[in-house]
């Protein structure tokens, strides 16, 4: 039963992580738009899918190389600093080129601040802009502060202005707000001619492949999006190299994921009621990059009116409690795989845990426990099947001895024992394997919680996202799991008994790179279960 029980609870863990593992890095990706002639466009607009006003997607496709912005000297940048955020504003076409996060530290122990926005080495840059089909686009902007500081105050606003030989002006409004990471921004174009103008909106995420993710625990860096009708969709960098992506959607918003941060363009669904998806390969400078825009539709602008456009910019953490509630879908880019409706409401129930001990280290042992709890009945019916076969550990011994290697007759005289002492082999398997995906949940949970990162738990544990400096949990914990084995009835084959001999001193190592976090919870949980099984063990016993 002991060999049953760890082969099965094996198969279906390693299942379900092939599986969540396919799930993240394979999947089927939307239907793509139909492809049309359109209507020639500006030089300026190479980078960007055509669209008809108000009508489908004319989907002409475009060169694979937009215009990439050089490095910038102070002199083209605006500085905004609030007390989340750091961005720098390019002049040239007012898009943000750079941004840090003042809450986050690039590393543990490091002064310099999370960068997720960048205009030098591996750029990484969000544009924001106005296209027209009978104008040119502003070639600069003006404003009359290149240093701005939110202060005391709740908001700050930066104006910026760009003129297009006296046919438009266009102007840019960037709205930033006390203890938020999301930036609002409104453009409005002023038609100065005595004839109708179109304009349309485009936003892009743009950047190179991530070098700083941890092999050990995969987590996914890549484009995403999300509408009405298909949800949220991921477009790995390797499919974005594959092909162009081009889509039609109603309303939803794109983004670049990566562990821990992203940044999303969130269209305003007042102003843009249908947007175009689409995705470039990049090739500046020698390095690999890729692109995410959206477009809207052509909007007819009349003489001497105005017409307005807005979006928001999500620059920061993948903290659910902000992105919640800025758009609908934003919550899933904390990405949980498959088993997403366990994960959720266990950080949740994880979250409330910590505001009432205002520890993650041991909310993470209290969830642990409260699990345990939940589980306690089924944990409970899987121990005394095992106590009941350690009880009968000798008699199995004895059957092997005198049956040797005839599998045939010592499988019949082992099933008569069972069947004399009322002992069900399997009966401890289907309480353990249920509670696999619940573990599982939680593992990605504490993995995915950008809460968990730089977050100290006890003593020499500073950062429950990295690895134990000393080693102490991860050799704790193998301790335990050395300690459980020997609670449990031992394998009767000397190959198995060789093979489990070692798990204690394998996990040992693997876990030492995990972080400390997930490490503790594996800990917690092996303790617990020896407590259980060891008073389980007691009480058989004395039958």
């Amino acid at each position: 039963m002991n060999k049953r029980l760890f082969l099965y609870s094996g198969l279906i863990f390693v299942i379900i992580l092939l599986f969540d593992a396919w799930d993240r890095e394979t999947y089927q990706s939307p239907t793509t738009t139909t492809i049309e002639e359109s209507i020639p466009e500006t030089a300026n607009d190479s980078a960007v899918p055509q669209t008809a006003n108000d009508s489908a997607v004319l989907a002409q496709d475009a060169p694979n190389k937009p215009p990439v912005v050089s490095n910038k000297t102070t002199q083209s940048l605006v500085k905004v600093e609030t007390d989340t955020l750091i961005v720098y504003i390019d002049l040239k076409d007012g898009s943000i080129v750079s941004s840090e996060l003042l809450q986050y530290a690039s590393a543990y122990g490091e002064d310099s601040n999370m960068r997720l926005l960048n205009n030098n080495g591996e750029k990484y840059i969000a544009r924001v802009g106005l296209q027209s089909r009978n104008t040119v686009s502003p070639a600069s902007y003006t404003t009359p502060n290149k240093n701005n500081t939110m202060g005391s105050k709740d908001t700050l606003e930066v104006v910026l202005t760009g003129k297009t030989d006296n046919q438009s002006e266009v102007i840019k409004k960037y709205l930033f707000t006390r203890n938020s990471h999301l930036i609002s921004i409104e453009q409005t174009v002023k038609n100065l001619t005595q004839k109708n103008s179109h304009w349309r909106q485009y936003n892009t995420l743009e950047r190179g492949e991530e070098t700083g993710g941890n092999g050990m625990l995969p987590t996914y860096t890549g484009a995403a999006f999300y509408d009405e009708e298909t949800k949220f969709n991921k477009i790995d960098f390797s499919d974005i190299e594959d092909e162009n992506f081009l889509m039609k959607i109603k309303s939803g918003w794109i983004s670049m994921i990566q562990h821990y941060f992203f940044t999303a363009w969130i269209p305003n669904n007042e102003t843009e009621t249908a947007q175009t998806v689409y995705t470039r390969r990049l090739d500046a400078d020698g390095q690999n990059g890729y692109l995410i825009g959206t477009v809207g539709n052509y909007k007819k602008t009349e003489p001497s009116k105005n017409q307005v456009f807005k979006s928001s910019l999500f620059v920061g953490p993948k903290k659910k409690n902000e992105i919640e509630s800025i758009a609908p879908g934003l919550v899933l880019t904390v990405d949980y795989g498959i088993l997403t409706f366990l994960a959720a409401p266990l950080f949740w129930v994880l979250d409330k845990i910590y505001y009432v001990f205002g520890n993650w280290g041991w909310s993470i042992v209290m969830l642990t426990i409260l699990i345990k709890i939940v589980f306690f009945k089924l944990s409970e019916t899987s121990y005394k099947s095992m106590a009941k076969m350690k009880k009968l550990a000798p008699r199995m011994q004895m059957l092997k001895e005198r049956f040797g290697d005839d599998r045939k007759k010592f499988s019949e005289a082992l099933m008569k024992v069972y069947k004399e002492e009322k002992v069900n082999p399997l009966g401890g398997c289907f309480p353990i394997l249920i509670q696999i995906p619940v573990f599982i949940a939680l593992y990605w949970v504490i993995i995915e919680s950008v809460e968990m990162r730089h977050a100290p738990f006890i003593g020499w544990i500073n950062d429950l996202s990295s690895a134990d400096p000393y080693f102490v949990l991860p050799v704790t914990m193998g301790i335990t799991m050395y300690l459980q084995q020997k609670l449990n009835p031992p394998p009767t084959d000397e190959m198995q008994k060789k093979i489990f001999a070692a798990l204690p001193f394998i996990f040992t190592f693997l876990f030492a790179t995990f972080p400390s976090g997930l490490v503790l919870y594996w800990l917690t949980n092996n303790v617990l279960s020896i407590a259980q099984q060891y008073i389980i063990n007691k009480r058989v016993a004395a039958l």
